[in-house]
């Protein structure tokens, strides 16, 4: 990947904006810990997707001292349908709903002690989940620390946007066996990838690390089904990385592989004979008989034939797209339609900036030079983003399941890609040529909102907003560290001290917009949205 630069300058950039980025990350929890708890105060008592279900599992735990079954009858949709309708007033009606006894029981066994000790409490079980998504914030900027040391505009970026992200917020504020699957997920990849660079940096650590990794995907097979996927990610890519980068056999990347694989299949194993036994053979996971009991939930085919392939994908782009960011209680409180435009032109320009850093990647640009463990961790992301993405649209087709918290497990690669966008938009060249093309897209809309009729003016004016935020970029080269530059001239003229000084401000301000704006977004959400649209 060309020359390596010094490591002074690989840093020198986004030192530029974190000096010290583990004081970002203290605030950047706090933050997250007081808007998640916001959300789980406000949010109105099962005004979360299939929280009592998930509530339901935990109280049969609690109240029987056994797993629950699932039975014909646990699925009610004209039931469910009554309770949207009420506002699940009745709390009788509520304990029917037990469509979720097919899951894995290793969160549910986790929350019974809280459940006991809360007497029940469902805000006391919606504040574990906060506690459980601070843990998932903490492994998933150790993970990056771990891989790209001395870029804090990646590891702090990535950490902030899926502290800030208001659905994932949402649901971390929820009763949902979810956040703990995140929690193994990302424990599971920071073992995996500490393993990885040791391997690419000539440092034998035997096979514990692997072992390790085993352990926590077994407690993940035992919690969510996203972990069967990432194993098998995880094992492919241990086999690749023994042979490929190693050089050594294809049977010792599998032995290898294996000790990886062996302590998870051991650990679920036991939850595969119960399934084989209550639900028929084969039927391991429960899923089968779940897709027999849930009768009424809407089905991929049946809209398909009433509402035709061309109206499904539009209604499936764009719900997704939505859903990712935030629709609120069962997938039916959405936000202001401004904000969702916001959204999409912000998001454009994260695309944009990640498709600036795959070119500079590929032709070895300045500060963009990684080595190959970098790239191959690169490579190992891009290809979970796309397990990720097969294994949401093949539960679609069999049910309308248009849901972008879907995407969470991948929350590790989502967020790299989009700290490495963000960083590149940053850099002066590049976020001047993305001001400009913004300009061009906003003078577009004027153009065919004055021909059309449908002048939309909150698109113009946000895309505009956006140019003019954009054109500050030139600013973050004043007091930048390089030979010729302001800094060298600092300590001789107090004004070029004053100038620096107000340009680090600046650079601060400009780093750290779109998440104040994410935040202050989370913050109002219970407020503006699901209070009065669920009161």
């Amino acid at each position: 990947m060309g020359s390596q630069p010094p490591l002074s300058e690989q840093r020198n950039f986004d030192k530029l904006y974190i000096p010290r980025p583990r004081r970002w990350i203290i605030g950047i929890l706090v933050t997250y810990v007081v808007l998640a708890a916001n959300f789980a105060v406000n949010t109105p008592r099962w005004q979360a997707p299939d929280e009592p279900a998930h509530y339901n599992y935990i109280a049969h735990i609690a109240q029987q001292r056994q797993l629950p079954v699932l039975q014909e009858g646990d699925y009610d949709q004209q039931l469910l349908g009554l309770l949207h309708q009420t506002r699940f007033a009745d709390e009788t009606m509520v304990s029917r709903l037990r469509y979720e006894s097919y899951q894995p029981p290793l969160y549910y066994l986790l929350a019974t002690p809280v459940y006991w000790l809360s007497g029940g409490s469902l805000l006391a079980l919606r504040l574990l989940s906060v506690v459980i998504g601070a843990g998932v914030l903490l492994l998933l900027y150790r993970a990056l620390e771990l891989v790209f040391p001395g870029k804090p505009l990646i590891t702090v970026s990535a950490t902030a946007f899926a502290a800030l992200l208001p659905m994932h917020v949402a649901l971390m504020a929820a009763v949902t066996n979810d956040g703990l699957a995140e929690l193994l997920i990302m424990a599971s990849l920071l073992i995996f990838l500490g393993w990885m660079r040791a391997h690419f940096h000539g440092a034998d650590q035997g096979n514990r690390p692997l072992l390790a990794l085993g352990l926590l995907l077994g407690l993940g097979l035992l919690t969510k089904v996203y972990a069967y996927a990432l194993l098998l990610v995880l094992c492919c890519a241990i086999v690749l990385v023994v042979w490929r980068r190693a050089g050594q056999p294809l049977a010792q990347g599998v032995r290898a592989a294996l000790w990886a694989a062996t302590p998870a299949v051991v650990l679920a194993a036991p939850w595969w004979a119960r399934n084989w036994a209550l639900y028929g053979a084969w039927d391991i996971l429960g899923t089968a008989w779940h897709d027999v009991v849930v009768v009424g939930q809407p089905r991929t085919v049946d809209w398909l034939a009433d509402i035709g392939w061309d109206r499904y994908l539009e209604r499936a782009s764009s719900f997704t797209f939505r859903s990712f960011w935030g629709v609120f209680g069962w997938l039916g409180v959405f936000m202001d339609e401004r904000i969702y435009t916001a959204l999409l032109l912000f998001t454009g320009i994260i695309f944009l900036g990640a498709l600036w850093a795959l070119v500079r990647l590929i032709s070895g640009g300045p500060d963009m030079d990684m080595d190959d463990f970098q790239v191959w961790v690169l490579v190992l992301f891009a290809a979970l983003l796309v397990t990720v993405f097969a294994a949401y649209i093949g539960y679609n087709f069999k049910f309308v399941q248009h849901q972008g918290r879907y995407f969470f497990w991948g929350l590790l690669p989502l967020s790299t890609f989009f700290a490495l966008g963000w960083r590149e938009v940053l850099r002066p060249f590049q976020g001047m040529i993305t001001a400009i093309l913004a300009g061009v897209l906003a003078f577009a809309f004027a153009i065919i909102g004055y021909t059309s009729g449908n002048f939309d003016k909150w698109t113009i004016a946000t895309t505009l907003a956006m140019t003019l935020f954009l054109l500050c970029q030139p600013l973050v080269l004043i007091g930048a560290q390089r030979p010729g530059s302001s800094a060298a001239m600092v300590n001789q003229r107090p004004g070029w001290r004053w100038l620096a000084q107000s340009a680090t401000v600046v650079r601060w301000v400009i780093w750290a917009t779109p998440f104040f704006l994410l935040a202050l977004l989370n913050l109002l959400i219970p407020m503006l949205y699901i209070l009065p649209q669920l009161r």
